[in-house]
């Protein structure tokens, strides 16, 4: 929802991406006066020819919650055996 915007709206609602669903453009005030047929045509070249983002800005998960807490335990304890082990020799 946009709230406060008081501007022309392009909506693209089935752009030919897999990544997105719906696509806004907003329009700058001095070309609101240009058809909304242009408007439509500029703004499906502008999604045509996006490419896919690149693999350095791509946002790198480590996986859902449950795997990263067992990993959090794992370390935790393998931690805490090393100094466990380290207190018995010492």
């Amino acid at each position: 929802m946009l709230k406060g915007v008081n501007r022309q709206v392009v909506e693209i609602a089935q752009p030919d991406s897999i990544y997105f669903e719906r696509v806004l453009f907003f329009v700058k005030p001095e070309y609101s006066s240009v058809s909304e047929a242009r408007l439509h045509k500029k703004a499906d070249d502008v999604i045509k020819n996006a490419s896919d983002p690149p693999e350095c800005r791509r946002r790198i998960t480590g996986g859902n919650k449950v795997s990263q807490f067992v990993k959090m335990a794992g370390a935790a304890g393998i931690g805490a055996a090393a100094v466990g082990l380290i207190s018995f020799f010492f």
